[in-house]
């Protein structure tokens, strides 16, 4: 009985012949470059999505560095006009641009700031709101050397102004600035 010339090379009764050697070896070696081949594709789009994730984060994290500014920016513009700060209404008063948007603003006095004015992809949004207690007698505040006064406490009312800017509709980041602001009114007797 003939045994195969394989099962002879492993049993150690013989060689193989070179025929079906070289049959068996061009098999295994197309089929371990196919798994070569195909780890590397696997790889290779691993890599790529990983590089593009952080493409996209590195963007986002720009854009929300300079969403940040631009909201400091704007809360300073706010800051500088003193008709924005409504002395009337109670706690929760607020004072909203003229074309904003929100149910919860009381007045739409606000005016633009120059700074406001970014693409119209980005949402912005801005407000001036009255803070308890609604007269803080007795405020410390030091002002400027140019300023003289006789005394170091005045009355004051507290606001926050709240800036709001969002690109996330368009896979872009955001950010929310609160800045507290207190404001000198006359003391009354």
């Amino acid at each position: 009985m003939g045994l195969n010339p394989l099962v002879k090379f492993v049993l150690g009764q013989g060689k193989p012949s070179r025929r079906s050697d070289l049959a068996m070896s061009r098999g295994a070696v197309l089929l371990l470059a196919m798994v070569f081949v195909l780890l590397l594709a696997i790889v290779a789009t691993t890599v790529m999505q990983t590089a593009i994730m952080q493409w996209y984060m590195a963007g986002n994290n720009q854009f929300a560095e300079e969403a940040f500014l631009e909201a400091q920016a704007i809360a300073e513009e706010l800051s500088l006009q003193p008709t924005n700060f409504q002395l009337t209404g109670g706690v929760g008063y607020a004072n909203c641009p003229p074309l904003g948007n929100g149910s919860e603003c009381n007045v739409r006095l606000l005016t633009a700031p120059e700074s406001a004015m970014v693409s119209e992809d980005v949402g912005v949004d801005y407000r001036v709101i009255r803070q308890a207690p609604l007269l803080f007698k007795g405020f410390p505040i030091r002002e400027s050397q140019d300023t003289v006064s006789s005394s170091d406490r005045f009355d004051a009312a507290i606001f926050e102004i709240d800036v709001r800017i969002d690109g996330g509709e368009n896979r872009l980041g955001s950010a929310h600035l609160v800045q507290g602001i207190a404001v000198r009114i006359a003391a009354f007797p």
